[in-house]
Formats: structure tokens, sequence, C-alpha cells
């Protein structure tokens, strides 16, 4: 594992942020992404702090394998508290699977959130099957483990190139989250959606698709999941599916409060 060096990594604290989680936010660092916890001030102390290398590298263990949950790779910690200033952690390549809409939305947002949420399950709609398989199963390896899954916007990715989904920043809690969490996940929640025939229809395969990882990984399917009304309907049965199909645009669209 090569390390990145200071100016590499004040480098990517210079720019841009390319995410902010409700615990740290995260910076673009070429072959790596470098996490900078909410409670730590980027300020000329901490700069000076981390070129004179007053803190220490401490390896993180790799308990996720090759899996790829954008764990940290090494901390960099403060040697009077031990307080873990930044983390160097592994790459994921992909593009959010949804995205925060919140209200109000003029007109023109709805139309282009719209657009953005269609293209988006259009990607995750032609993904493999076996893609979906390896979510399931990547969310089965982190019920052993003492992480778990965040279900809000911007935390799962997928890359358009190969359709490989990727869970991103976990929380170290020993919560177990189910496949509901998942669609969670996968679907941008759009306040009072237009009804729009591609995009339930998208919904419908992506979700099929995942029930059917699901059952092939042996996870039973809660009856109450908190979903989505529609994605609800869609997963309960196939009577529901079929009801789903041939009156969507009657069914009412409630957001999902988080």
């Amino acid at each position: 594992m090569k390390l990145l060096n200071k100016s590499e990594i004040l480098s990517a604290l210079s720019k841009h942020p390319i995410g902010r989680g409700t615990e740290a936010t995260t910076y673009d660092a070429g072959r790596y992404v470098v996490r900078v916890p909410h409670t730590v001030k980027i300020d000329k102390a901490f700069r000076e702090n981390l070129s004179n290398g007053t803190y220490n590298y401490q390896k993180v263990d790799n308990i996720h394998g090759r899996r790829n949950f954008g764990q940290p790779l090494y901390n960099l910690t403060d040697p009077m508290s031990g307080t873990v200033m930044l983390s160097v952690c592994k790459k994921v390549d992909g593009i959010t699977t949804n995205d925060l809409v919140e209200e109000p939305l003029t007109t023109k947002q709805k139309s282009d959130a719209m657009a953005v949420a269609i293209e988006k399950m259009r990607i995750m709609a032609s993904a493999p099957q076996k893609s979906y398989r390896r979510l399931v199963d990547d969310l089965n390896h982190l019920a052993g483990t003492n992480f778990t899954i965040d279900p809000c916007e911007g935390n799962m990715l997928i890359n358009p190139t190969t359709g490989r989904f990727y869970i991103i920043d976990l929380r170290p809690v020993k919560n177990v989250r189910n496949v509901g969490d998942l669609i969670l996940l996968l679907l941008t929640d759009i306040p009072d959606m237009p009804d729009n025939a591609e995009y339930f229809e998208l919904e419908q395969k992506i979700v099929n698709k995942l029930m059917r990882a699901a059952q092939s990984c042996g996870l039973s399917v809660p009856e109450q999941l908190k979903l989505k009304p529609r994605a609800l309907e869609v997963i309960k049965s196939e009577a529901a599916r079929q009801l789903y199909k041939n009156n969507y645009q009657n069914i009412a669209l409630h957001t999902h409060s988080k």
C-alpha cells in the first residue's frame, strides 16, 4: 500500500469536497479519498501539524476484503488525544444511485430532477442480475460485522460501465439492515412526482431484480418495510405487481419520511 505524501493530502483538502455525509467530508485525492470528520477543523494549525508530521500514521485493518465500501486504509491521529484527524480511504468509481431532492421545487427543477432520476434508473435497470446479487451479498456481509449502512441519499454508487453497485459511508454501529434499506439507496424520492410511465416501469424492474437477488441469497423479505408506497406495492406479491403495473397512475405518491 503506497501512502499519500503530505503535499498530496494538502492538495486534496484545498479542493472542493466531493461529498458531505452525516459524519465527515470527503475530498478527491486521485487514487484515494481523504475523509475528514466534521469535528475536525481544517485551519492553519491543522495544516501546520499535517505538514510538520505531527500526526501519527495508523493502519486500519481491512475487515471487508476486496468489497470496497470506500473503507479507510489508514488514519492520521493526534498523538496527544488519539483523535482521528483524517482517514485515507479506498476510492470508489461511480455515480450516486439517487439524489436528495428537497421541496419546494419549481416546474423546471422538478422536470430536471425527473430527467436525472430516469437516466440513472436506466443505468441501474440495465445492470446484470449478478450486480444485484453482489449487492445483497455485501448487505449479508455487513450483518456479521460491527458496521452498518446509512440508507440516505448519495450513500450508494453504481459504475455505469461495469454495472457494479457500491455501498459507501459505513457507520461503526452494530445495526442489521434489510433489503428495504437497499431500495431507499436505489430510488430517488422526488416530492409530488408526476406520473411517468417509464419511471415506474424502471422502478419495477430494479426492485424485481433486487428481490430475485435477495431470494437467491436465502434472504427473507419482511412484509413491512420502510419504503416509499409505490415500491412497497411492487414487492408484496405477484398480484400486487400486476395491480401496480396496470394502475400505477392511480397510486398515491407520498415522500418517505426519514
